[in-house]
C-alpha cells in the first residue's frame, strides 16, 4: 500500500493576517501567501495550513465566520484562493484550510435571522434558553475568553452561548440542518482545490442537551471549591458521527484529503483518530525545560496512540500560545533551547506542525495595551495578555520599514529590532535559525520514512535524554553545563557548533542536542 502523504509530513501554519502583504494596506493577504510559497518550499515543509480567512468582523480575527464560502476582502477573492492553491500544487505543497464549525460570527447571516424573532426557524440553529427565576443567565457555564458563556439577547429576553466571545455564538449541532449545511461547505473547498483540514476545537460541536450546571466539587489536595474535571459539557458521542460522515466526503477525493483536530489531550484524541475519522490532532509540548518533563510529555503522547501508522502530530508553538523560544527562556538561551528542542521532535514518529516566525528563532513580541486586539484581552478586561504577542507580523526584509511587511503601518505593531530576525538576513547566514531549520528539515525528509515507528529510550545521566530509532539516535542535552556521552555512531547534526564526537564520545554542549548514524558510511 502507498504511504499517505500526510503521515510524517512538515506542515506550516499561515497566520494569514500577519505572514505577507501583497499590496501595502498593513494586513496580510493569499496573494501575498501566494508570492512566498516558494520560500516555503526552500525551508522544507510539504503543507501550508492557513487560519481562516473567510469574511469576517475580525473579532477573533477569522475565528469569527460571516460567511463559510467567500474570502475576506482584506485578504483577498475567491480567485486569489484558486491561484494560490495551483501554485502550491504546482510546488508540490499541499494546502489546508482552517474550519471553525463551533460557532458563526454574531454577524453571520444565520444568527442576524435568529435575532429577528424568537419564532425565525434559525433561533434552532444556535442555542437560545430562557434564565434562570433570579435573572441569571440558563446555567453556570462559563467563557473560555472571561465571564459566563451566555449573553442575554434584550430583545427576546432570552440568553444565547457562546462558549468563547460573544460576538462568536455557538451552533446548534443538534439541529440536523447544521450538519447538513457544513458537509457543503466541507465540499466547497475541497471542489476548489483545497487537501483538507484543521478543525476548530474539533471536540465541543455538540454540548450537553440539558443544559445542566456544572457541578462544584472540593480538590482534595487544595480544598478549593472548583468546576468538577468529569463533568463534559462537550466531547458528546454524537461528534463522531460528524467525523465519520466528513471522513466519507473527503474519501470521494484523489488524491488523499486529510483531516487535522484541534484536540490537545491525548487521552482524548486516540477516540478520534480512526481510520473512520481525523487523521491527527496536535501534541503540543508545553512543558518546562527540563528533561524529565519533556520524555514524560512525549510518552503521554506516544502512548496514547497505538495502531499502524499512527503517531502524534508534534508542535511546539500556535497563534494561540506564547512563542516557544521566550517560554524556554527567551534572548540566546530560549533560541538554543529552541533548535535542540526542534531536533529532540524531528526525529520522533509522526508528523510536525511548525508555527510562522519560529524558523526564524521569533520571541513573543511585547505588544503595547493599547494596541492590543485579541478578545481575550478586552474580554478580561486586560487581566490576561492575549496571544497579540505571537502574531506580529514576519520581518522579511532587513532595514527596511516594518521589516519589509509592508509599507504602511502593520495591524499589529512590530517591536524595535524585528528586522534583525528578517528572512533575508537569515537566509544569507549559514549559522541562522533558518538555515538550521532548513537543514533540519532536509536530513529529517531524506532519513525518516526508513526509520520503524517507534522509540526506545537509552541511559542517560540527569537532565540528559536519548533514544534510538533503529539507526538514529538523538539526544539532548537540558543542562546549563555540558556533557559527555557514549557516542552509538557518527555525528549528521547537531543544535550547537560545538558538538562534537572524538573516541567513541559525544560532546554536547549546554542546552543543545544532536543526531548521530549508527549506519556507518560507504
Amino acid at each position: 500500500m502507498t504511504t499517505p502523504w500526510w503521515r510524517g509530513a512538515a506542515f506550516y501554519e499561515v497566520y494569514v493576517r500577519s505572514f505577507a502583504d501583497s499590496n501595502d494596506d498593513g494586513i496580510g493577504d493569499l496573494p501575498g501567501v501566494t508570492s512566498r510559497l516558494d520560500y516555503l518550499k526552500r525551508l522544507g515543509v510539504d503543507a501550508v495550513w492557513l487560519t481562516p480567512f473567510y469574511p469576517s468582523p475580525q473579532k477573533d480575527h477569522g475565528y469569527d465566520v460571516a460567511d463559510y464560502y467567500d474570502v475576506n476582502p482584506d485578504y483577498g477573492t475567491l480567485a486569489d484562493f484558486d491561484q494560490l492553491v495551483a501554485r502550491a500544487h504546482e510546488l508540490r505543497l499541499k494546502v489546508l484550510c482552517d474550519l471553525v464549525p463551533n460557532h458563526t460570527s454574531d454577524q453571520h447571516p444565520w444568527f442576524q435571522a435568529a435575532l429577528s424573532s424568537r419564532d425565525d426557524p434559525h433561533r434552532t440553529f444556535y442555542y437560545f434558553a430562557d434564565g434562570k427565576p433570579d435573572g441569571s443567565p440558563p446555567n453556570n457555564w462559563r467563557s473560555a475568553f472571561g465571564g459566563p458563556a451566555w449573553t442575554r439577547d434584550e430583545r427576546s429576553g432570552q440568553w444565547y452561548l457562546h462558549l468563547f466571545a460573544p460576538e462568536q455564538p455557538d451552533l446548534n449541532w443538534w439541529n440536523p440542518e447544521v450538519p447538513a449545511e457544513f458537509e457543503r461547505i466541507v465540499r466547497f473547498w475541497l471542489d476548489r482545490g483545497a487537501d483538507g483540514y484543521r478543525i476548530d476545537v474539533a471536540s465541543a460541536l455538540f454540548k450537553r442537551k440539558d443544559l445542566a450546571d456544572v457541578p462544584m466539587v472540593k480538590d482534595p489536595l487544595s480544598g478549593m471549591v472548583r468546576p468538577d474535571p468529569a463533568f463534559l459539557i462537550t466531547d458528546q458521542p454524537q461528534v463522531h458521527e460528524v467525523y465519520r460522515k466528513w471522513r466519507q466526503i473527503l474519501n470521494e477525493y484523489q488524491p488523499q484529503r486529510v483531516l487535522v483536530g484541534e484536540i490537545f489531550e491525548p487521552q482524548r484524541q486516540s477516540r478520534y483518530i480512526l481510520p473512520d475519522q481525523l487523521n491527527m490532532a496536535f501534541a503540543l509540548i508545553g512543558v518546562p525545560w527540563d528533561a524529565h518533563a519533556w520524555r514524560q510529555s512525549i510518552e503521554v503522547d506516544m502512548n496514547a496512540l497505538r495502531g499502524p501508522g499512527v503517531a502524534p502530530s508534534w508542535t511546539l508553538s500556535n497563534h494561540d500560545v506564547v512563542r516557544h523560544v521566550t517560554r524556554l527562556g527567551g534572548g540566546s538561551t530560549g533560541r538554543d533551547r529552541a533548535r535542540a528542542a526542534l531536533l529532540l521532535l524531528l526525529g520522533l514518529p509522526g508528523q510536525v506542525f511548525l508555527y510562522q516566525g519560529e524558523e526564524l528563532g521569533l520571541e513573543e513580541a511585547d505588544v503595547p495595551p493599547e494596541a492590543r486586539q485579541d478578545p481575550l484581552f478586552i474580554h478580561t478586561q486586560g487581566h490576561h495578555p492575549g496571544r497579540d504577542g505571537c502574531r506580529v507580523p514576519l520581518p522579511w526584509k532587513k532595514g527596511e520599514p516594518n521589516a519589509g511587511f509592508s509599507v504602511a503601518d502593520p495591524w499589529l505593531p512590530m517591536p524595535p529590532g524585528w528586522d534583525e530576525f528578517a528572512v533575508d538576513a537569515e537566509e544569507a547566514s549559514g549559522t541562522s535559525m533558518l538555515s538550521f531549520y532548513k537543514r533540519a528539515l532536509a536530513l529529517r525528509r531524506r532519513r525518516s520514512p526508513w526509520l520503524p515507528a517507534s522509540i526506545g529510550w537509552g541511559p542517560a545521566p540527569e537532565g540528559v535524554l536519548t533514544y534510538r530509532r533503529e539507526r538514529l539516535t538523538v539526544a539532548c542535552n537540558f543542562l546549563s553545563r555540558p556533557v559527555r556521552l557514549p557516542a552509538c555512531g557518527r555525528l549528521v547534526l547537531a543544535s550547537a557548533p560545538l558538538a562534537a564526537v572524538r573516541d567513541g564520545r559525544l560532546t554536547l554542549p549546554a542546552n543543545s542536542a544532536a543526531w548521530l548514524d549508527s549506519v556507518p558510511r560507504g
